[in-house]
């Protein structure tokens, strides 16, 4: 344990000598938090959206004005013609169109369904979907609210029932991106840091020559591999703490759950990514090859790991892919815990999954690393 032990010291000293390194386990957590936090968002707000009036009522102005006082719309324009609108769709001026039809108002007053013309800019299929969402919302409050507050139009209230739904969001009441997308943050630096760290600072050891040094010694493979190991394990574990820490100051989002499951799950976690580091490290000559192997590999689990795209969105043959991302995993368990407060017992299928790819990929790891040490 002595031997271990000063290794460790030695390994820390080496990562804090580089005055760099600070900015990298401090300052790039808050950046990448801060930036990522409000970036990376699926809420669509302020979408650009023209009309056409061709009732010029007061009724259909008075349709048109809620629009204004929404966050999920921006007017830019109304027009005399809807002939005009698709040009505003072709040149990117709007994303939505409206056509507020003649006899508007007559329609209502008579208790007949007035139809409302939508153009909607389908490039991006979510944007389009949401939006024609919040759309036919407004056109239904509208309604509700004259029949609930005009009876002077002549509408038959007597005869018309009306059934009011209430919905209620657990977990997430305010339905923000930011606090799907937040605790998953965390998941990545996690990983960017342990991965990076652990295959270049072991490969910069290769370069300088001291990891030769160090295999003429008494001290055996084992406890060098712990020396390696355990700084890097220490230094994600105070990442963790930084991030969660700046989440709360900046976002307001606290840990649901057990904070003890959640450094235990990422316990596991930093099982998977420091043997992915180790392995990386053996099959790399220069810092340069493991910054892109590093790389490659980070690029492969963001991607595959549902952050970005939901997995069940992905072909049939990728989703398989997916089990073999620990980084998959680890998301989920992050936001349960983050966000529902999920106990361990709901987590073990993840857990397990995760564990056993993490003394897999370790084990494999580490035997390499002792035939480069040989």
């Amino acid at each position: 344990m002595q031997r271990i032990f000063y290794l460790v010291q030695k390994e820390f000293r080496q990562i804090f000598r580089d005055r760099a390194m600070i900015g990298i386990l401090f300052v790039m957590p808050l950046i990448q938090i801060t930036l990522l936090g409000y970036a990376i968002t699926t809420d669509v707000k302020n979408v650009d959206i023209v009309f056409a009036d061709l009732d010029r009522t007061p009724m259909s102005r008075a349709f048109l004005q809620r629009f204004g006082h929404t966050p999920y719309f921006h007017p830019v324009g109304v027009e005399d013609d809807e002939r005009a609108l698709p040009s505003w769709l072709d040149h990117g001026r709007a994303r939505l169109a409206v056509v507020v039809p003649t006899h508007f108002q007559r329609d209502i007053v008579l208790g007949r369904r007035p139809q409302l013309q939508v153009l909607v800019d389908g490039i991006d299929g979510n944007t389009a979907g949401v939006s024609l969402g919040y759309l036919t919302r407004i056109a239904q409050q509208y309604q509700s609210d004259i029949i609930a507050h005009d009876p002077s139009l002549g509408l038959r209230l007597r005869d018309i029932r009306l059934t009011e739904t209430e919905t209620r969001f657990l977990f997430n009441p305010m339905m923000e991106s930011k606090a799907y997308v937040v605790p998953g943050i965390v998941a990545l630096i996690l990983l960017i840091i342990t991965v990076f760290l652990t295959s270049m600072g072991i490969v910069r050891e290769k370069e300088i020559g001291t990891l030769e040094q160090l295999t003429v010694t008494p001290i055996r493979a084992s406890q060098l591999i712990l020396g390696k190991v355990i700084p890097f394990s220490i230094l994600g574990f105070v990442e963790i703490t930084v991030a969660m820490g700046f989440i709360y100051l900046i976002f307001g989002i606290a840990v649901e759950g057990s904070v003890l499951l959640l450094f235990a799950e990422s316990a596991v976690f930093v099982l998977t990514t420091l043997g992915v580091g180790i392995f990386i490290s053996t099959i790399s000559e220069t810092q340069q090859q493991a910054l892109f192997v590093g790389w490659f590999f980070m690029i492969f689990a963001i991607l595959l790991s549902g952050f970005f795209i939901p997995i069940a969105n992905m072909p049939d043959a990728v989703q398989y892919l997916t089990y073999l991302n620990p980084l998959r995993y680890f998301l989920v368990i992050l936001r349960e815990i983050y966000l529902k407060g999920t106990p361990l017992s709901l987590l073990l299928p993840e857990t397990l999954a995760m564990m056993a790819f993490g003394i897999g990929v370790f084990g494999l790891a580490v035997l390499r690393y002792r035939n480069v040490l040989r």
